[in-house]
């Protein structure tokens, strides 16, 4: 860009003062030393123009008292801005880009929910003027008008938290494998792509407890046309605001992105990972458009790790860092592609730069995530345990303990309410009188849908404070802690020595003290007759897995398709190991039992974790008496 003369009237100094005082000033990360060995010299900022700027404001500042009302002529090149220009240019194309994201979100509640959240809490005081305030106000009440049932939301969120940690939990089996792993690039590779996980994508709900739950949560996604219209008129207020920015801040216009840019940008972001390639051409090819806002940046991370162009990867990262300034309290999304960035500064640096870099990065993930992102703080624990390996410095493991601690400490809470919902009476939602039509019919079928899950529901457990815990307490061991640190972890796990999974055999695996851990599977009573398998409630999980397993004199027969058809639950029952779970089977309905087959029976827990499996052993005989499958029976056997 050209460099030209521009005329600063005294009203320009004053209201960029005003901002200063009400916060809206730039906080801008100064650049780590230790990225520098990655990052060519033509992504440095001009340490001149820092300089000037700093001059500038502190001549502003000092001389405030001693302005008139005169005009005020000072030249500066044009493409050299204040903090507070940049700030607010900042502000200005994110907020543009956030009301074009609620606008293309028309038919995915779930993201608008995520939208208005981050309006909420991730968006920094100090950087907010007036008349930001007055678009973020206004877009909180375009998305507020068709927000979902909190607990439809709530279920939304369960679902997609117990996706995401099965995928953790396959992507890196053992919790503290990476501290023996050969391969810890692969693992963290494998890792990184659950983090990026796309919230509205099918995928993220496979977790929802059967076919009828995950059509509900489905609907009702797509907005009735009154509220497409607001929506329209959110894009026409963006506009406005987008005027009142650039004049008042006198900030160059071509700075400012177009809402044709805006919707370009929204548009081809959004493109599937199936177009992996030509997304990245489009926004390589229009670097000189996106080149000064952030989140361009962040999309080139993501695409260029993706292509395993992890040297760009590291460049991109390093073009956000030298533009970002302070306009969330926490920045989420930087915290979101870290973990791809560190990967390619594994697979790129030498040793020490990438110890040095991924240290200050899982820092920032720890510093730019709150309570719910438990699952980016767990890769950064990941990536402590990585560089405890390479260092051999405790520190690390002591650092992704605390990550697991902390995670815990919240997840643990999760389940206590998860505990409590499945042994209270089915608690209806009662709806609001100013609630739309659409939200009433939503919270009656969400009502019914109550009512009919209730009579298959299996004690929750909380995927995401399973894994952490398992990785907590393969951290106290690696770590040895001391027996105080021990009764404070079984303490908040286990207030009151209650348990905090309901299925005994998993609940017993989260105790230090062996006392605890008394589970007798042959005290179980269970009750099998070949095609219906009835067990305590306390045995299961609502992500049970149940094998049946028959051999015979010839062959193996594995049964599979075993699903939960009844919960019975008695009155004044005080305990879940009361209620009695049936499960049945239409391949087992089918099966031609012979005497002298061998059956064992394999229930776990939780699906995909083999170590806390029950096995119950039967056999079958031949009975005469009494005919049961052609003249067999089935009879119990005690483990061995």
């Amino acid at each position: 860009m050209c460099k030209k003369k521009i005329t600063i009237k005294i009203f320009a100094v004053t209201a960029a003062l005003s901002m200063a005082l009400s916060g809206c000033v730039s906080s801008s990360p100064t650049p780590s030393k230790d990225n520098d060995s990655f990052v060519s010299e033509n992504t440095e900022l001009d340490s001149s123009a820092e300089q000037n700027d700093e001059e500038l404001e502190k001549k502003e500042t000092s001389e405030i008292k001693d302005i008139d009302m005169d005009l005020l002529e000072e030249e500066i090149p044009e493409d050299d801005l204040s903090p507070t220009q940049r700030n607010s240019i900042n502000m200005l194309n994110y907020m543009s880009t956030l009301t074009q994201k609620v606008n293309e979100s028309s038919g995915n509640q779930m993201l608008l929910e995520e939208l208005y959240s981050s309006l909420v809490s991730d968006m920094y005081p100090n950087a907010v003027d007036t008349k930001t305030q007055a678009q973020i106000t206004s877009l909180m009440d375009t998305i507020a008008n068709y927000q979902m049932i909190t607990e439809k939301r709530n279920r939304l969120e369960y679902i997609y938290d117990q996706n995401r940690a099965q995928a953790l939990r396959q992507a890196i089996p053992n919790p503290v494998g990476l501290l023996s792993a050969v391969e810890s690039g692969s693992l963290l590779k494998s890792a990184a792509s659950v983090l990026y996980m796309a919230v509205d994508s099918a995928s993220s709900y496979k977790a929802a407890t059967s076919q009828a739950d995950l059509q509900y949560i489905q609907e009702g996604w797509e907005l009735e046309d009154q509220e497409k219209a607001e929506l329209h008129n959110s894009t026409k207020s963006a506009l406005n605001y987008m005027y009142d920015m650039v004049r008042d801040y006198d900030i160059d216009g071509d700075l400012a992105l177009s809402q044709e840019h805006i919707e370009d940008f929204v548009e081809w972001s959004g493109k599937p990972e199936s177009q992996l390639v030509s997304k990245t051409e489009w926004f390589k090819s229009h670097e000189d458009t996106y080149r000064e806002f952030g989140p361009y940046w962040l999309e080139l991370v993501k695409y260029y790790y993706n292509m395993e162009d992890y040297a760009k990867c590291l460049e991109s990262i390093r073009q956000y860092e030298s533009l970002a300034t302070r306009i969330y309290r926490k920045d989420l999304e930087k915290a979101t592609v870290l973990p791809m960035v560190i990967v390619s500064a594994k697979e790129t640096l030498a040793e020490d730069e990438y110890i040095k870099l991924a240290d200050q990065y899982c820092s920032e993930i720890c510093d730019n995530t709150g309570d719910e992102d438990w699952s980016l703080k767990y890769y950064a624990a990941q990536i402590y345990m990585d560089l405890y390996t390479l260092t051999e410095d405790k520190t690390y493991l002591e650092a992704a303990y605390k990550i697991a601690r902390d995670n815990v400490i919240v997840l643990a809470d999760n389940q206590r309410t998860l505990n409590k919902t499945f042994m209270a009476d089915v608690q209806e939602i009662e709806s609001k009188k100013d609630d739309s039509e659409s939200k009433k019919k939503e919270t009656k079928k969400y009502n019914k849908l109550l009512k009919k899950e209730r009579k298959i529901a299996l004690p929750p457990v909380s995927e995401a404070l399973y894994l952490n815990a398992d990785l907590l307490f393969a951290l106290a061991k690696e770590l040895d802690v001391s027996e105080e640190e021990k009764e404070t972890i079984e303490a908040i796990l286990h207030e009151n020595e209650d348990a905090i999974f309901l299925a005994k055999s998993l609940d017993q695996r989260f105790w230090f003290e062996e006392k605890y851990k008394d589970f007798d599977i042959d005290k179980i009573n269970i009750s099998f007759d070949g095609d219906k398998l009835s067990i305590p409630a306390s045995c299961v999980t609502d992500r049970v897995d149940i094998q049946v397993i028959v051999s015979g004199k010839k062959k193996e027969t594995i049964i599979e398709d075993w699903t939960v058809t009844k919960v019975k639950r008695p009155k004044k029952s005080k305990d879940c190991s009361e209620f009695i779970a049936t499960f049945e089977s239409e391949k087992a309905k089918d099966y031609k039992y012979k005497s002298g087959d061998k059956i064992s029976i394999k229930v776990m827990p939780v699906a995909d974790t083999p170590d806390e499996n029950m096995v119950f052993q039967y056999a079958v005989k031949s009975d005469k008496k009494f005919l049961v499958f052609d003249g067999v029976k089935l009879e119990r056997m005690k483990n061995e």
